[in-house]
Parts: C-alpha cells; sequence; structure tokens
C-alpha cells in the first residue's frame, strides 16, 4: 500500500523553525538516509522544545506517525530512556516515542483532530538521554511506513518534492573531509594556486581534534627527508595538551580562521556527500546534503581527495577498498593475524566529569543500563584512548550503533559511580559535564593505491624513490581487553595496545593516490596502507603531513596537466621541489610539543 498524499505532509525536524535546545544530528545520512534531531542532554531533559509549523489541507482526523528508534535496545531489554512525545498545538498525542524498533523506524502515535490550516509541531524531550526524531507525518489515512530507505526516499519526495540540486560550479581541487589531512589538503593546494572546494560534513573543522570530539594530535612533524612539512599544520594545531578536555583546549577557531582566509577556497559546512557523477574512470561531480536545511549542491571539480577517513567518497566511486584485518601470509606481516577477519580498531567517545561545590544527583541507569559491579566498574572522572568500542562490528554500516554504544557505556558507569559504588560519596559533587556525541575513529574503509604499505616497510624500513612526508608513531594496534571481553563478551569496551618500535620512515607517495579512480587522492587513515601499517600512519600530525603532500601534487596535476600517478611516473621531482619548500608559515609561534612520542601503551585517565 502506497500512503495517498492528498491528506498527509511531513515536516523533517532538522528543519523545524525553533530546534529549541535538540542538536543537528548528521553523521549517519549515508546509513539512515537523512540527518535528524538529537535529544543530547546528558542526563538532564531538554528545556527547550523544538517546534515548527506546518499546513494540514483538510479537516479530518490525523494519524501521527513519528520516524525514530529505540536506541538501548541493542543492549537492554529494559524502559529505554532515548524517549520523548510529540505535541500537536501544545497537546500530547498520548504517545511516548523511540520505544519500540532497534531500527529506525515509523512509530505510530494518536489520533488528532485538525482543521485545514496551520498548526504547530513540538518535540519535547522526556529525559536527556538522546532520544531521536527525523520526520513526523500527519495524515488521514491508515498507513504505516515500513523500514524500507526505498520507501522512505520516495516518502519524501510526495511529500516534500523532489530534491532540488544547486550547481555551485567547478573548481581544480575538491577535498571531501574537513579533519586536519582535508584541512591541510586545502590549504596546500589553495597556497599553491588552485581554486579549492573545502566539503566538511559537520559545522566544525578539525575531525578527531575539534571540539565535539576531543583527541589531542599525535606524531611529528619538520622531520626528513623533508623538514619544512608541517609548518602548515603548525598554524592549525591547538597548542594544549590531552584528550577530553574542555572545548577550548581544541581551538576550533584557529582552524576556522586560517582556511577562512585563503581567497582560492570555498568552503562547504555541514555538508555530507551522497552521490558521485564519473566520467569514465574519473569523478567528474558530487553531490551534497546539507544537514538542516537538507537542500542539496553540485560541485564539480579536475581533482578529488577522498579526506573523510571512512573513504566514502572512494567507496562510492568504485576504488577498491579495504577493511578489517589481512592474513598473515598475505603481506608476510609478523603482526597479523594467521586467518584475516573483520576486526578493526575501535571509536573512542570521550567524556569527562568535574567535582563542583554542589551535591548533584544523576538518574540510575539500573533499568536499561550496563550490567556493572565493584569489579567491572571504571571509577575514573575522564574517558581517555582505552575506552573503545566497536572493534568486532562494520564500523562504518554499524556507525550509529557503535557511537550509541559508547554514550551508552559513558552513561551507566557515571549512573553506577553516583548511586551504587561503594564509594559514591566521594561522587556526591560530581557532575557529568561533558558526553561527546561524535564518533572518535580509528579505522574503517582504506583505499587502495598503486603501493600498499606493510609492517615490514616500518619495521626493517625499506625505503621507496618516492618517499615523502614521514611518520614517526610506532605501530600501534589495539586490541579488547581480556578481562573486559570476558566480562562483557561481544560488548567489550576497554582496550589496550601493543605498540611495536620503528625507526622514522618516509612514506611513498604512491599509497596517496586511487589505482582504480584516476583523478583522486586520499589523506588521512583511509590511506593505501594494511591494517598492520596503520597503526602507524593514523595518528593526526602525520595525516596533516600526507594532506600538505596530497595538496602539493594536486598543484603538480593541475600545473602539469597530469593525473595523481603521472606524478610518480614522469613529475615526481616537481612534487620534490615543492615538498622541500612545504605551504606552511614560518612566522608564526611554533607550538606542535605535545604527544610527540607514542605513550598509548599507559593506561590513565589524565595525561
Amino acid at each position: 500500500m502506497k500512503l495517498n498524499t492528498t491528506n498527509s505532509v511531513m515536516a523533517l525536524a532538522t528543519t523545524f523553525a525553533d530546534k529549541g535546545d535538540w542538536i543537528v544530528e548528521q553523521q549517519f545520512v549515508l546509513q539512515m538516509g537523512s540527518s535528524y534531531l538529537l535529544a543530547h542532554g546528558i542526563g538532564t531533559p531538554l528545556q527547550k522544545d523544538a517546534v515548527t509549523t506546518v499546513t494540514v489541507p483538510a479537516d479530518g482526523q490525523y494519524n501521527v506517525l513519528v520516524r525514530t528508534k529505540n536506541w538501548t535496545k541493542h543492549w537492554s531489554d529494559g524502559p529505554t530512556p532515548g524517549i520523548f512525545s510529540v505535541l500537536i498545538d501544545g497537546q500530547s498525542d498520548g504517545i511516548t516515542y523511540g520505544t519500540d524498533s532497534v531500527n529506525w523506524y515509523w512509530q505510530r502515535g494518536g489520533k488528532v483532530a485538525l482543521t485545514a490550516g496551520e498548526h504547530t509541531i513540538a518535540l519535547h524531550d522526556l529525559t536527556g538521554f538522546d532520544g531521536r526524531c527525523d520526520a513526523v507525518i500527519l495524515t488521514t489515512e491508515d498507513y504505516t511506513p515500513s523500514e524500507s530507505l526505498e520507501e522512505y526516499f520516495e516518502l519524501r519526495e510526495a511529500l516534500l518534492g523532489k530534491p532540488v540540486v544547486e550547481d555551485k560550479g567547478s573548481y581544480d581541487f575538491v577535498v571531501v573531509g574537513g579533519g586536519i589531512s582535508g584541512i591541510c589538503a586545502a590549504l596546500a593546494a589553495s597556497r599553491l594556486g588552485l581554486k579549492v572546494a573545502l566539503i566538511q560534513d559537520r559545522y566544525v573543522l578539525g575531525g578527531n581534534n575539534s571540539s565535539e570530539v576531543r583527541v589531542g594530535l599525535g606524531g611529528q612533524i619538520n622531520i626528513d627527508p623533508y623538514p619544512s612539512l608541517g609548518y602548515l599544520l603548525n598554524e592549525i594545531g591547538p597548542d594544549r595538551i590531552g584528550n577530553a578536555r574542555g572545548a577550548h583546549h581544541y581551538q576550533d577557531d584557529k582552524k576556522l580562521k586560517v582556511v577562512l582566509a585563503e581567497k582560492n577556497i570555498s568552503l562547504f559546512m555541514g555538508y555530507t556527500v551522497i552521490e558521485v557523477e564519473k566520467n569514465g574512470d574519473a569523478i567528474a561531480s558530487v553531490v551534497a546534503q546539507e544537514a538542516t536545511a537538507q537542500n542539496r549542491i553540485k560541485i564539480s571539480g579536475k581533482y578529488f581527495s577522498d579526506c573523510t577517513g571512512d573513504a566514502h567518497l572512494g567507496y562510492m566511486a568504485g576504488a577498491e577498498c579495504r577493511m578489517g584485518r589481512e592474513a598473515r601470509a598475505e603481506f608476510d606481516e609478523r603482526l597479523a593475524p594467521e586467518k584475516a577477519d573483520d576486526m578493526t580498531m575501535g571509536v573512542s567517545i570521550e567524556w569527562y566529569c568535574e567535582d563542583w561545590n554542589t551535591p548533584c544527583t544523576f538518574p540510575d541507569s539500573l533499568d536499561w543500563g550496563l550490567r556493572l559491579d565493584e569489579y567491572t566498574v571504571e571509577p575514573v572522572h575522564r574517558a581517555n584512548w582505552y575506552w573503545e568500542v566497536g572493534m568486532m562490528d562494520d564500523q562504518v554500516a554499524d556507525a550509529e550503533k557503535i557511537r550509541d554504544y559508547g554514550m551508552y557505556v559513558a552513561y551507566s558507569t557515571f549512573s553506577y559511580c553516583k548511586n551504587r559504588y561503594s564509594k559514591k560519596e566521594d561522587w556526591t559533587c560530581t557532575h557529568l559535564t561533558w558526553v561527546s556525541h561524535v564518533s572518535g575513529k580509528r579505522e574503517s574503509r582504506r583505499i587502495m593505491g598503486d603501493y600498499i604499505l606493510r609492517e615490514q616497510d616500518l619495521t626493517r624500513p625499506i625505503r621507496h624513490e618516492d618517499e615523502t612526508c614521514t611518520t614517526t608513531w610506532r605501530i600501534d594496534q589495539h586490541y579488547p581487553m581480556e578481562k573486559n571481553s570476558k566480562d562483557y563478551p561481544n560488548q567489550e569496551w576497554l582496550s589496550y595496545g601493543v605498540l611495536t618500535p620503528i625507526d622514522f620512515y618516509a612514506l611513498p607517495y604512491r599509497c596517496f593516490y586511487s589505482k582504480d579512480v584516476k583523478n583522486m587522492f586520499m589523506a588521512g587513515r583511509n590511506i593505501s596502507v594494511t591494517h598492520i601499517a596503520l597503526g602507524s600512519t593514523r595518528v593526526m600530525r602525520t595525516c596533516g603531513l600526507i594532506g600538505e603532500v596530497v595538496g602539493m601534487a594536486a598543484a603538480v596535476c593541475a600545473r602539469r596537466d597530469a593525473m595523481p600517478r603521472d606524478v610518480y611516473t614522469t613529475y615526481f621531482e616537481d612534487l620534490k621541489e615543492l615538498m622541500r619548500k612545504g605551504t606552511g608559515r614560518t612566522d608564526v609561534p611554533y607550538t606542535q610539543f605535545y604527544h610527540q612520542v607514542d605513550r598509548t601503551g599507559h593506561q590513565a585517565e589524565d595525561r
């Protein structure tokens, strides 16, 4: 049965005129089809509702349908805390939303009598524990859509109209992803004269080093054989140490200011690339959807770089990607498992609490939270790198579930310490101040280039004729903590690091472009490496160096009317000349001294 749209209206939650205290969540557009509103109150009900106005076409009895989910049902059959109500003209329809399916679905609400004309819809949070709403439908039809994404998109088009795509023109270089690697790629290319589009799916630049995730920079810069590489990152990198600190530690404004100062960069914030158009084996353009208004834009380009971390651009463009661990025999890697598998390093959801002078309470999560006791609880005030989830899940397909489990563990831990811990009196004045709702990822897809970096490249080491920037971090592999895995089978949330020393190693340029998509580079954690080699190349200062090199290589391509592979085969001397000079300023204070040495083998909440 199809919905008769004559007497039906849809309101996307992110387009509500007043979003109140709800926040726009856009991490999972490619998985569930949309951005949505999230009630991220960290255990305190939101004070201000999200409100909008819709026009009902005719008098009648209207059914309320809400696209939502029960996010804790993956781990608990108890009553979920992620709930909210819907108010029509200020009155609840009597239904609590977010209580049923663990997947995104259309929950049936009550019936409301409405007259033709304008009416208000409000989302009223009940708990502050991450209730979520994508859309509300009012319809006189007795119809409930399925969970199918295909049907969802058909509904959106029928009720909201076919999306209009605004053409934003053509660029020399299109960078998708505004983390550290993407920023550096865009800046380097811009300073070498290219017209650059930088597309970032969030409203903040910096990726894992932003105030949304709060991970400090790791690795070294300004290292031989090209010691001028890294001054660019020094311009944007924060000068403060630590993970899970106050927002000001990550200096988002510093990154944004440097990017906005570049007249050759057009910055598109809050846009997720959802489609790729190709011309033969090259990318011609991308279509991106904005998170709040959900309008769409088209951006064309001659060269592209996938700096998304998850390799979304490369995957959509048909590049060969890998995810998980290679078998030991494939590359003769000593650290690899005997058999290939899907395990990856996991996601960290950072959080912290603070001791104030005022007593406070926090809801007891006994009915729905993680089952903890005196021997399994981690009574710390700050999460750090080893709070790690999702190693056995699909880091792309299961991204929302993984993020949710990180929040689930954080809430459950704090709740236990406040309400049930044997030393709970020490927590009387402890307030849960911040819990990230943005995933701090280490690993997902990797795009294959003309060379795949292996363990022995780093440990022997093996030098290559196309060496570029230098990785300085040890091979840092994470595994589920054995005791935690035993206590929480298939629900691990603690990890440990295994560190293998390496000499400083210059990365081959052939790892920085796709072997399949002829005009696409990649920079960041999705470059062409094995799972084992990723343990060294994934840290953010190294990713920034890779981005700077890729921006330079794009400039060489533009100057020579060449493709990324041609830089290796024909024009590598051009790239070497640029790498010797660098693209960063040397007349600004040098601040990049912290986390130069890998210390992740040490598990501590405060370092």
